[in-house]
């Protein structure tokens, strides 16, 4: 699959634009605050109908403005499709596919495969769980609809229970038939969920370590693990057992919201000996995998976009990663940087063809390299 053309109208700091990619390799160089990471975070929301960036639609709004819209054309299998996207303050989020209405954002999902790597990855991926959970969310539901489907409705049940625990905490009263009556319906939906995490992580775990270890050259290895509560009995013996101190914390305890993946080097937790540069590798190699597992289940290959992946990465490992990617095919990619010799150096020496764009607070000028 691949974007052969976008247009952005009042998103982020584009007042208009309109960008014509490369097929395989497309470079965005500026200085910090141009807007390249915007072009990116703008073919995300076209792909997956949200900004990676951003929680909230209005944060992705030109100042002054008070609507935006985006347009992408899509090329997969010798097809096209148009996909636009409009949002305005106040009103509900449309999106179009090749003329047609998306009735819910769920179902955009999947569509269009894409994966994304930027900076603060890093700090997301060590320091909280819920992010390593979205993150495992993010691969599995872009390849497998029933996944994302169960996580739905595994949520709303999770965001009742919680708001039926703390309103007997706060009238002093508990009703244990009642919590029973619903919770039942998140039993079977999370063992489906369980499932699909480990046998997810299963597949990914040599993958992360063999792309490891071409970004490194073997320098260190690296591991993930799953960890989850269901893996030592099901939910309803799980909920049986804490029942008291889902009670007491006015909160459920148990389940897979609880879920996490360990990320080890050496044996050893990453984060607690890792360096800046091996911890950048690890989370390039990780959402690398991401996107060879995405291609392995879905035979299709998703849009790869990597935003500023020079910072605090050596030159050695810089050339082996675009060596990797142009050389195993990972399909079109997508990458920023604020020093444009360097790149068009590195990509020159890799003999591959590219578009380069040069972007200077919101005007985007396009130069092929064949």
């Amino acid at each position: 699959m691949t974007i052969d053309s976008a247009k952005l109208t009042h998103f982020r700091n584009y007042s208009g634009a309109k960008m014509v990619f490369h097929p395989r390799l497309n470079a965005l160089v500026g200085h910090n605050g141009a807007g390249k990471t915007n072009v990116l975070d703008a073919l995300y929301y076209l792909c997956l109908g949200k900004s990676y960036f951003s929680s909230g639609d209005r944060m992705v709004l030109q100042q002054g403005t008070d609507f935006f819209r985006l347009e992408g054309v899509f090329t997969a299998d010798d097809a096209s499709d148009i996909v636009i996207v409009k949002s305005k303050p106040g009103n509900r989020k449309e999106i179009e596919i090749s003329g047609k209405k998306v009735e819910k954002i769920s179902d955009h999902v999947g569509r269009f495969l894409c994966v994304i790597i930027a900076p603060d990855d890093i700090h997301l991926m060590m320091e909280g769980s819920e992010e390593r959970r979205n993150f495992l969310n993010n691969t599995i539901v872009q390849t497998d609809r029933s996944y994302l489907d169960d996580l739905i409705t595994y949520t709303h049940l999770l965001k009742q229970r919680n708001a039926l625990l703390k309103a007997f905490a706060d009238k002093t009263y508990f009703d244990s038939l009642l919590l029973e009556s619903m919770t039942v319906a998140m039993y079977d939906p999370a063992m489906r969920i369980f499932e699909s995490r480990d046998k997810q992580v299963r597949q990914m775990s040599p993958v992360v370590a063999e792309t490891y270890g071409e970004i490194s050259e073997h320098r260190e290895s690296c591991s993930i693990e799953y960890s989850s509560q269901l893996a030592n009995g099901n939910l309803r013996l799980l909920m049986a057992e804490h029942v008291e101190k889902d009670r007491l914390l006015a909160r459920t305890t148990q389940g897979i919201h609880k879920d996490d993946l360990l990320f080890l080097m050496n044996g050893e937790p990453l984060k607690n000996f890792a360096s800046q540069g091996q911890l950048k590798s690890f989370v390039l190699s990780l959402k690398l995998t991401q996107y060879k597992i995405m291609e392995i289940n879905s035979g299709k290959k998703p849009v790869l976009l990597l935003d500023d992946i020079f910072d605090k990465l050596d030159q050695s490992r810089v050339r082996h990663l675009l060596r990797m990617l142009i050389k195993q095919n990972f399909g079109q990619v997508f990458i920023t940087d604020t020093n444009a010799d360097r790149i068009k150096n590195i990509i020159d020496e890799l003999d591959s063809s590219y578009s380069i764009f040069y972007v200077d607070n919101g005007q985007i000028d396009i130069r092929a390299m064949e």
